[in-house]
């Protein structure tokens, strides 16, 4: 009788247990900010296992930039742009173990622009760890993340980083929890694969590197992130591209991205400085970009097809157009292409007015 008793209590405790589990999960989920951020870091999840052939991990330098069903259409390339603003390069190697996790992509590319900002432009924050950690499923490379970064480089106390839900308190009125659902078991699924489109515009200054060979060396601690982040990727069995995409570069930015590429070629990796390939892109800075730092949707078609031509060069993709898997991807074009045109008249509409 009383072996009964104790066998009924540990299966209770279990069922209280697991649907305590959920209940937090879900809870936690709908709480949660609705970014581009999460839906970006969320949304690789969603994707059906082993199906991208390449992923673009970055800051906003990735996914305003790379297009990923522009890519599709032209070239069948299936990709993923997994970022989040303000990212931090120490990021990097937690986001690829979460990509290896449940993918395997013939190629990774990584925005290099954060190995340049890192101590000067865009230090790292609260708000930079927490735009990619929020989207990440916990886990032991979450944890290991938390643990090892937080407070040695914010300086922050990492219980609300394990626990989202103390620092989120989403007002729910009239926003939808759908998409929060989804995510919480792993199933939302991005409609432009990442991208994101903003509908914008600014004149820039064009660019001016008097000396494309000087070479200055970045901080030391973001040198030490590099080689950590390199001597792990050689474990991996994928091919790695360091990017820089197209903005106003400065001279003191071409130097330091001098010394990283020449770090990055020693350990075998391609470097790609997409400035340096302006003409190449036909780039027009008064109509491109939509601020010093990023392009639009005009700019990010030409780096986009510029980028497209370079990997089929240099990497082995293969063409999914034709591949019966990949009729979802098909079936978002329409869609994308209607969203493109939009962004695009809404641009030119703003030229036109001033």
């Amino acid at each position: 009788m009383r072996l009964k008793k104790v066998i009924k209590w540990i299966i209770l405790s279990c069922i209280f247990i697991i649907v305590s589990y959920f209940f937090i999960k879900v809870t936690t989920y709908i709480m949660k900010p609705d970014t581009v951020d999460l839906k970006n870091i969320a949304g690789l999840y969603g994707e059906d296992k082993n199906t991208l052939d390449m992923v673009y991990i970055g800051g906003s330098a990735s996914f305003v930039y790379w297009e990923p069903l522009r890519a599709f259409e032209k070239e069948g390339i299936a990709s993923y742009d997994f970022g989040a603003n303000t990212i931090q390069p120490e990021l990097y190697k937690t986001m690829i173990k979460e990509i290896l996790k449940t993918q395997k992509p013939e190629l990774i590319l990584i925005d290099a622009r954060a190995f340049q900002y890192r101590e000067k432009d865009q230090p790292p924050k609260e708000v930079a760890y927490r735009n990619v950690l929020t989207g990440l499923p916990m886990s032991i490379n979450k944890i290991q993340f938390i643990s090892q970064n937080v407070n040695k480089y914010l300086g922050d106390d990492e219980i609300s980083y394990y626990f989202d839900i103390i620092k989120y308190h989403r007002d729910l009125k009239g926003k939808t929890i759908n998409n929060q659902l989804k995510m919480a078991f792993n199933c939302y699924k991005n409609p432009n694969k990442g991208f994101y489109f903003n509908p914008k515009i600014a004149q820039v200054p064009v660019t001016q590197i008097e000396d494309i060979n000087i070479k200055t060396p970045i901080a030391k601690e973001t040198e030490d992130i590099l080689i950590d982040l390199l001597e792990y990727i050689k474990t991996t069995n994928c091919n790695y591209l360091f990017v820089v995409s197209p903005y106003v570069e400065e001279q003191e930015h071409k130097n330091n991205f001098n010394y990283v590429a020449d770090i990055v070629e020693n350990y075998g990796y391609k470097f790609l400085d997409s400035n340096d390939y302006y003409e190449n892109m036909q780039i027009d800075f008064n109509k491109d970009f939509y601020n010093t730092t990023h392009v639009n949707i005009f700019g990010a078609d030409k780096y986009t097809d510029f980028l497209t031509q370079y990997i089929k060069e240099n990497y082995n993709l293969p063409n999914r157009k034709e591949d019966k898997n990949y009729k979802e991807w098909l079936e978002l074009l329409p869609t994308w292409n209607r969203n493109s045109q939009k962004t695009k008249e809404k641009i030119n509409k703003l030229m036109s007015s001033n």
